[in-house]
């Protein structure tokens, strides 16, 4: 649903339009009206996510208004009037604003390589933001400790994934290899939404495999601490979303740091990202693909 309301704004957005009926590059060295596509996408997006949501609750759509921040506008199209959520997202977002060259980041970029718009790029970010190994880890972590049912269950769960029988969630980092430096900020934000998170019984599941996985010899020695999702979920559902608009509204928060990514493209020298590939014949072990 969000790469097809983005598509939509896309295919009626003048500008866009004309960037791919242009030789001359519309946006490269031209920050002006990048910067001005920039804005737009990103008001783009905020309306996709809040009419995702409100189709999904069986809410009327309220059309944004000027004088409200990004934030303020996607709660307000959304119907929430909760000024504690605009609050609470207004310091969660600092930490998902940018975080280097993430898969999704690097998708944006290889699309606008070839000097897509920027709504495009977006939507490339959006695809692979979508898998359970990045964007879409934040949903999975939350289910998966429905899953577990109970902080009982804890232990065998454990057990399974240093198994390989199931994956664990909200643990291990591309980067990180200490505790997720963002959990801290989280914590004090969960403390701040005590009462509704305390009342939310999956967290004492979470907390138990915090535990048990933080003592384990086998994440010990391998470095896997805890991330963000793990307990960045809570503070989701404290506010009243369901877990299938996770990824949607965290991926909000990472469009503007994608974009400010996308902008420095514009003023440096053009190259089209094309990664070579080196061919390694098959063994006569190996299978060979059947067609």
């Amino acid at each position: 649903m969000l790469m097809a309301g983005l598509s939509a704004f896309a295919a009626s957005d003048d500008l866009v339009r004309a960037s791919h009926r242009q030789i001359k590059p519309m946006f490269h060295s031209n920050l002006p009206v990048a910067d001005e596509m920039i804005v737009r996408t990103i008001a783009y997006y905020a309306t996709t996510v809040a009419l995702i949501y409100c189709h999904k609750q069986g809410k009327k759509f309220t059309p944004p208004q000027p004088h409200r921040s990004l934030i303020g506008n996607l709660l307000w199209m959304m119907g929430i009037t909760d000024p504690r959520v605009e609050k609470c997202l207004d310091k969660l977002w600092i930490l998902y604003a940018d975080h280097e060259m993430t898969n999704s980041t690097a998708a944006l970029l290889h699309a606008g390589s070839s000097l897509a718009d920027p709504i495009s790029g977006i939507i490339a970010g959006i695809g692979s933001g979508m898998g359970p190994l990045h964007g879409g880890a934040i949903d999975l972590a939350y289910e998966m400790l429905e899953m577990i049912g109970s902080a009982e269950n804890v232990p065998e769960f454990i057990e399974g994934v240093k198994t390989s029988k199931t994956r664990l969630f909200g643990y291990g980092h591309r980067v990180y290899k200490t505790r997720d430096p963002r959990l801290s900020l989280i914590e004090e934000l969960m403390n701040e939404h005590k009462d509704a998170i305390d009342a939310n019984p999956i967290l004492r599941i979470a907390m138990a495999v915090d535990r048990q996985a933080n003592e384990d010899q086998y994440f010990v020695e391998r470095n896997v601490k805890a991330n963000a999702d793990l307990k960045g979920c809570f503070l989701y559902t404290a506010m009243g979303f369901e877990t299938n608009m996770f990824a949607a509204i965290v991926g909000l928060s990472r469009v503007p740091g994608g974009l400010a990514h996308w902008r420095e493209t514009q003023v440096a020298p053009i190259r089209l990202w094309r990664p070579q590939q080196v061919y390694v014949p098959f063994t006569e072990a190996e299978p060979k693909a059947k067609l």
